[in-house]
């Protein structure tokens, strides 16, 4: 049963991926047809996050109370929505209005997904879990960016049919959880020996307020707002990157998928990898390799700069997935309360994953070029690289 759920869980973080990598490969056509601006554009690409600011906290609380299956549904509910109302955009608020209905829905599935692992599966179990139901984000993005330029396109004729056609595979993963999707038992795997505070340690209650006096909590929230402002920067803008530097649509959308397929690699195996007591040291090395490899964006061209698109995706995306496990390993959090840390998270995460793309559209607008911006991002992730040291991490 834990391994249908986790296929299922696979399948909805696909449809996240759907949701956020259909518009970065076709920012130029639709700033031309709705007559935007690339500041403008850069608040569309940002506006889920906005929403996610102020619904994630009180979303993980509703995964908590109703459990994954019915919170989930919900989720893709919303998410089709969303792509739907994309396809009837006329002008910039009705875009920003679609995109930000999108931000209703993340939060649920991105809540849910820990949620969903805390529930099912123990200890370093947790890792593989969790690497595999983020590949299953990846595949959704993967196809999105591939197709959206190319196939979308020649398949409807304008980029409005990432609507119907990413609209249709959500539409199929809705039924499919609702006629297998399952919450745990009864008396469910929810909180080990491992998942209680150690000796001594008092146990706060689950009102979030109790949640942030957590050092380790803090620590994340911060790392979180750093990771997902370089990850949502780079991912909503890098196919526009490649196009200053020559590239065509098409292609520009085809090797940043291709960056996050082969990142799936890495999405998978690091969370394995990264075992209690040295996740720290892993999101040190991917803030470090993350800054050098946006340095590599700005200085080369040809074939370094694609590798540069290649490294940089493999080595930054997976260290939301450990961010998250830390959460989840952290005393006084565990199983139990994840769904309302997890809310948490999320929503502070999120203030990086809205002003990032934001950041990136207004030195757009203001220089011409997207060069600024990723000095900024250098900077941000160069900055917190050390932070991680401070954490508090158990030993296996």
């Amino acid at each position: 049963m834990r391994w249908r759920m986790l296929a299922l869980a696979a399948m909805a973080y696909g449809c996240f991926g759907l949701g956020v990598g259909s518009m970065p490969p076709l920012v130029d056509p639709i700033i031309r047809d709705l007559a935007m601006t690339s500041g403008q554009m850069g608040m569309v690409l940002g506006a889920w996050q906005l929403v996610f600011i102020g619904v994630g906290s009180p979303l993980g609380s509703l995964v908590d109370r109703w459990g994954a299956r019915r919170a989930v549904i919900l989720g893709l509910g919303l998410i089709l929505l969303s792509l739907l109302l994309r396809g009837l955009a006329t002008d910039f608020i009705t875009l920003l209005l679609a995109v930000a209905l999108f931000g209703a829905g993340a939060p649920i599935i991105s809540v849910g997904m820990p949620k969903l692992v805390g529930q099912w599966f123990v200890g370093n179990d947790r890792g593989p879990a969790t690497g595999t139901y983020v590949v299953g984000r990846d595949i959704g993005s993967v196809f999105a960016l591939a197709t959206a330029a190319s196939f979308v396109i020649s398949l409807t004729g304008s980029w409005r049919g990432i609507s119907v056609v990413y609209g249709a595979i959500t539409l199929v993963v809705i039924a499919l959880w609702i006629v297998f999707g399952k919450d745990a038992p009864a008396a469910p795997i929810t909180e080990t020996a491992e998942d209680k505070p150690p000796s001594g340690v008092p146990i706060p209650s689950s009102g979030i307020l109790s949640l942030l006096k957590i050092r380790n909590v803090q620590l994340v929230l911060i790392l979180g707002f750093v990771v997902f402002f370089m990850n949502h920067a780079l991912g909503a803008w890098l196919p526009t990157v490649l196009q200053e530097n020559g590239m065509s649509l098409a292609a520009s959308g085809r090797w940043v998928a291709v960056g996050i397929g082969v990142a799936m690699i890495s999405n998978f195996t690091v969370p394995s990898m990264a075992r209690l007591g040295r996740r720290s040291v892993w999101l040190i090395a991917m803030l470090v390799g993350g800054a050098l490899s946006t340095i590599g964006l700005i200085s080369f061209t040809g074939p370094a700069l694609i590798a540069m698109v290649l490294a940089g995706t493999i080595i930054r995306l997976p260290a939301m997935q450990v961010l998250t496990l830390i959460l989840l390993e952290t005393p006084a959090v565990g199983p139990k309360r994840v769904g309302t840390a997890g809310g948490v998270f999320f929503a502070v995460a999120e203030i990086g994953g809205f002003t990032g793309p934001l950041m990136m559209g207004l030195v757009r607008d203001s220089t011409g070029s997207l060069t600024g911006g990723l000095w900024v991002i250098v900077g941000v992730a160069a900055g917190a690289a050390m932070l991680p040291l401070l954490l508090r991490e158990r030993h296996a």
